[in-house]
């Protein structure tokens, strides 16, 4: 028998963040290079995922693509990142892994 895959640890602590994680896919899956770049990731953070002072959450920006580095790191797709002046690691784009099999597939088809 094997272990379930765990969640991620600050998926799993934030209100909100799974429908976060799960439009985040679902918008990079439904574009045609399935990518998702920083302006959508922010436009997403703010819809989903709520500024709480009392829990360190100040910036929607800064958690959402702490979130998606989560995800990267979980498999769920790929991120190229990109360091603030700041040092501040942040996603500049998300690559959704279907877009993988799609490549692959026209490549075979040509």
């Amino acid at each position: 028998m094997t272990d379930a895959p765990s969640r991620p640890p600050l998926l799993a602590s934030l209100p909100f963040a799974a429908d976060f994680v799960l439009d985040v896919l679902q918008t990079a899956s439904d574009r045609p290079d399935g990518s998702l770049a920083w302006p959508e990731i922010n436009r997403l953070a703010a819809r989903w995922l709520r500024l709480d002072a009392e829990a360190g959450v100040v910036n929607t920006s800064q958690l959402g693509h702490a979130l998606v580095l989560e995800m990267a790191d979980h498999g769920l797709l790929e991120a190229e990142t990109t360091t603030t002046r700041d040092g501040t690691l942040m996603v500049e784009r998300v690559l959704h892994p279907l877009i993988f099999g799609l490549d692959f597939g026209r490549s075979l088809a040509a």
